[in-house]
């Protein structure tokens, strides 16, 4: 039961992760297309913060994911 959870947990915290990090690459490559900078800004700094919250999620998951594949999860 407990693994099934875990791996439940794993699997949301992996897609999480991922879906954050292409929203992420997704507004910088809009950030970068627009010419105006008031309104390229924005997306920028989105683009970069989730970036950045995308890969502060990533890492527990794969850490999660290397305790489990070596027994000690």
């Amino acid at each position: 039961m407990a693994s099934g959870v875990l791996t439940l947990l794993f699997v949301a915290m992996l897609g999480l992760a991922l879906l954050l990090i292409a929203g992420g690459i997704v507004l910088l490559v809009i950030g970068s297309r627009r010419h105006d900078d008031s309104t390229s800004r924005p997306f920028l700094a989105l683009g970069v913060g989730l970036l950045i919250v995308g890969t502060v999620v990533l890492v527990p998951a794969l850490v999660m994911a290397g305790r489990m594949v070596l027994g000690f999860g």
